[in-house]
């Protein structure tokens, strides 16, 4: 069978590889990928071949829009002539409508129903969508979603590539780096539909926190992942003599990330999958994302996982203090063993057709 996989995001790449992996020996496979965040770089880091169609729209409702019909054009024409005989994707608005048009079968994943914009342009064309229980069933079905059509697991979506996730050491030594003696940082996604009206595009919180935390003159380097461009120039000149000195290393991307955060004394994150990725490896982990705390958060919260949500800078930095101070990481391999894998999931029903 050919079977098309679209990535429109990092996480697509992280998430859906195992996928691939899996299907890859008995299938055709060819893969789509929009120009977003690291998404490319960490497709020419997996040396995976795959055709560039399209970019990210900006922070505005006309560049979305307008990147939006401009991609769906290409990937039309791409699909026509691929004539793929299934998909998936995560929440892809462009392979989903041409999914429906074309008649073509898909399952796709989804943990961000708060998304409006992108679940809007999806859910009308899924054939079946691949949810974390956590998450009400009725902030899908407020969609117009057909509960038939929607799958629950016992998890979350960062367990289909960390549940046999196996740490090596030789990747954070080939940076310079001993276990436990640095922090990982993300900033925000500023440019997200549903942060546009409250951050400029190369805010972040990161600029307030981490120079605080410098105060104390302790020996941890930071490493920062950016978002965008805006960000990754903004942070570049902000912190431009802790870089000098080796302090801060400022990142557009990081291949083998959950590597790194293994190995990190703690993660503080503006983002909600880096978090619940750190958290699901027993990584003390602060997410600081400026919106309330998502089911997927309080599921691992709930389940003794090291992860705090807190949006108050002056208790991040008090609360990251004390994950300093001591060690607070925890063997979660058992916790990890009992949650469901989306991935598994999605390989048995696309088995059935």
């Amino acid at each position: 069978m050919k079977i098309w996989l679209d990535f429109c995001e990092p996480k697509s790449v992280t998430m859906l590889r195992p996928l691939y992996e899996s299907l890859i020996e008995d299938h055709n496979i060819f893969i789509t990928a929009r120009d977003f965040d690291s998404t490319h770089f960490l497709l020419d880091q997996w040396g995976v071949n795959y055709t560039p169609v399209g970019r990210y729209g900006g922070g505005t409702l006309e560049g979305k829009l307008l990147a939006y019909s401009k991609r769906l054009s290409k990937l039309l024409k791409i699909i026509i002539k691929k004539k793929p005989n299934f998909l998936f994707c995560i929440t892809s608005p462009e392979a989903m409508r041409i999914s429906f048009g074309l008649q073509i079968p898909n399952i796709m994943f989804n943990d961000e129903p708060r998304s409006y914009g992108p679940c809007s342009t999806t859910f009308p064309y899924v054939n079946q969508i691949i949810v974390p229980q956590c998450i009400p069933v009725e902030w899908y079905l407020d969609y117009g979603l057909k509960e038939e059509k929607i799958i629950r697991f016992n998890g979350i979506d960062e367990v289909g590539w960390l549940s046999d996730f196996k740490p090596n050491r030789e990747i954070i030594k080939a940076h310079g780096l001993n276990p436990e003696s640095y922090i990982v940082c993300r900033t925000e996604p500023s440019k997200a539909g549903y942060l546009t009206n409250k951050m400029a595009p190369h805010e972040t919180k990161l600029s307030e926190i981490i120079p605080k935390l410098l105060e104390y003159e302790f020996n941890f380097k930071f490493l920062i992942l950016t978002r965008n461009v805006e960000q990754y120039k903004y942070l570049n000149v902000f912190f431009k003599e802790y870089i000098k000195k080796n302090i801060i290393s400022v990142y557009a991307g990081l291949n083998n990330l959950a590597h790194f955060m293994f190995y990190a004394k703690m993660v503080i994150t503006g983002g909600g999958t880096m978090g619940r990725e750190s958290a699901l490896l027993g990584v003390p982990s602060i997410e600081f994302f400026p919106l309330a705390t998502y089911p997927q958060e309080q599921f691992l919260i709930d389940h003794g996982f090291p992860l705090k949500h807190i949006k108050n800078a002056d208790l991040i930095i008090n609360t990251a203090l004390k994950f300093l101070e001591k060690n607070y990481k925890i063997n979660t391999k058992e916790k990890v063993r009992q949650l469901e894998n989306p991935i598994e999931i999605a390989l048995t029903e696309f088995s059935k057709k």
